[in-house]
């Protein structure tokens, strides 16, 4: 009787610690913990390179990713480059070219102090959320409207999206990054 109760002690005590274990944190999804880790680096790139001392706010949120840039995207919208893959400027999307498309779509972000960037990257083979962040950051498969004339000093708050697409077998990470001053 004795040991009965030991052992139904142990494993009541073993439910109330895994009760407790689950409530602790919160799940992300795998397109936020990317989002979150390009963030992470943008912000230390600006502070680095930029000298950004500023605390920037960052906003997860860029709802024209998956809603009007994802259902568009396919490979064509990447060609092989010299130095790799790149974005195919003379591709058309919707009867204009993909730079043309995706400054439509990103419009109501793009202004004198923001710079807006789309980038893609092939993570059919990558296996954790930190090589997907760097193989977008790294990407060369990207469009980029404004980013040279803004100061990286002045940027006090980024937006980042990213999602999935899986075209042809393929899943490609997309991403959208807009910092503003």
């Amino acid at each position: 009787m004795k040991s009965a109760k030991k052992i139904l002690a142990l494993i009541l005590a073993g439910v109330m610690a895994l009760a407790l274990l689950t409530g602790c944190g919160k799940a992300t999804s795998l397109n936020r913990t990317i989002a979150e880790g390009m963030a992470e680096y943008y912000k230390s790139e600006l502070a680095q390179l930029g000298g950004n001392n500023n605390n920037i706010s960052v906003s997860y949120q860029v709802p024209e990713l998956s809603r009007d840039i994802a259902p568009l995207f396919d490979e064509n919208w990447i060609t092989k480059g010299r130095n790799g893959d790149i974005l195919n400027s003379n591709h058309m999307v919707n009867g204009k070219r993909v730079e043309d498309t995706l400054t439509d779509i990103l419009s109501p972000y793009i202004s004198a102090t923001s710079a807006v960037t789309f980038q893609a990257a092939d993570v059919t083979d990558v296996k954790t959320p930190f090589m997907e962040a760097l193989n977008l950051t790294n990407s060369r498969i990207t469009f980029d409207n404004n980013t040279q004339s803004i100061d990286p000093a002045s940027v006090t708050s980024m937006k980042i999206a990213v999602t999935h697409k899986t075209v042809n077998g393929r899943t490609y990470a997309l991403a959208v990054m807009i910092a503003e001053s």
